[in-house]
């Protein structure tokens, strides 16, 4: 007997999006979804601009908060849902297939052990050179990431014909955060937590033993966050500013475990052959002719500005300059 279709709480956190917001929100509502199955929130930051007013435009709830914080938006959205199975956008998303949601609906209908499902990040052609480029990762991580992460291979389980398994593991996480997760599993982990910190959550599932994802290629999910080098890199200072070092003291989600002589090095390495340049441009030219996109050739610029701004980002703060003191300390002493 075919099971039925489980409800779906989307929550949507903005400041500021009045020319994403409508995208987004058309994008949900035109899903092969039954409507009476959706729950779709709008948590917003007491946007200076025109987004509540257009939000209203469509079905949904919509909330309100001071907290100047995305994450905490995010978590006031989980904490009011009531439907079997959540998710979070990010108002800068577009969900360009139709059944993005029932794709990534399947394997947890298919499979009770599996947690929480998530998609590859993608760009269209006419996207900025930039978003192309970092779309060849099915993350849009940096290449900086990508070195200090797993990849799909290190964390596959099982293949099917819809999705794959990926079996967790601490320390072997892939940094997908924005996933449909089985709401209530997550609840009982999470639901002391202020803010919805995602990679730290998948971190909490996978030591409570909820260790299951799915990834589906291709459900179809646009994620048009960055358009030019200066936008990503006030991201990266924000990351490091506003939301790393504010909470490294619990963080469990570690991209650069530091306290490993190993991984100190490796960040070393990595420093230097960003800064070298011309490896970078050897690699961008090789992706650039693989993707047939010329977009790659991003590829030396981003490494060498993101890798000196996250830099720049912890030697300017007291804490970041200490981690960093504390790293150097272990190299040498090994």
């Amino acid at each position: 007997m075919k099971r039925e279709l489980p409800g779906i709480t989307i929550v949507i956190p903005t400041y500021n999006e009045e020319n994403r917001i409508e995208q987004c929100l058309t994008s949900v509502f035109k899903q092969n979804y039954p409507k009476d199955k959706l729950e779709v929130f709008v948590v917003d930051d007491t946007s200076k601009d025109k987004t509540v007013e257009i939000a209203k435009k469509f079905p949904v709830k919509i909330f309100t908060h001071k907290a100047k914080h995305g994450e905490y938006g995010k978590m006031i959205g989980f904490k009011k849902s009531t439907k079997e199975l959540f998710l979070y956008l990010d108002a800068d998303i577009i969900l360009f297939k139709r059944d993005f949601l029932k794709k990534l609906t399947y394997p947890l209908l298919k499979d009770e052990t599996i947690v929480a499902s998530f998609t590859d990040e993608k760009a269209r052609k006419d996207d900025a050179a930039l978003l192309r480029y970092l779309s060849f990762d099915f993350l849009q991580r940096d290449q900086l990431y990508q070195v200090f992460s797993p990849t799909l291979k290190n964390v596959t389980e099982e293949k099917t014909k819809e999705y794959i398994v990926c079996r967790y593991r601490d320390g072997n996480i892939l940094p997908a955060g924005m996933c449909l997760y089985r709401r209530a599993v997550l609840s009982s982990i999470v639901d002391k937590f202020d803010m919805f910190l995602e990679l730290d959550f998948l971190v909490l599932l996978t030591k409570n033993g909820f260790d299951r994802f799915a990834y589906v290629p291709n459900a179809g999910l646009i994620h048009k966050h960055v358009s030019s080098i200066i936008e990503l890199a006030k991201k990266r200072i924000r990351n490091v500013k506003k939301v790393y070092l504010l909470h490294v003291d619990n963080k469990l989600f570690v991209w650069v475990d530091l306290s490993r002589w190993s991984n100190v090095l490796k960040l070393l390495l990595w420093i230097m052959y960003a800064n070298a340049v011309i490896p970078s441009i050897l690699t961008g030219v090789y992706k650039s002719i693989k993707h047939r996109d010329l977009a790659g050739l991003y590829e030396p610029v981003v490494n060498v500005v993101i890798t000196d701004v996250i830099i720049w980002s912890f030697l300017t703060s007291h804490k970041g300059r200490n981690l960093f003191l504390s790293a150097a300390n272990k190299l040498l002493k090994f």
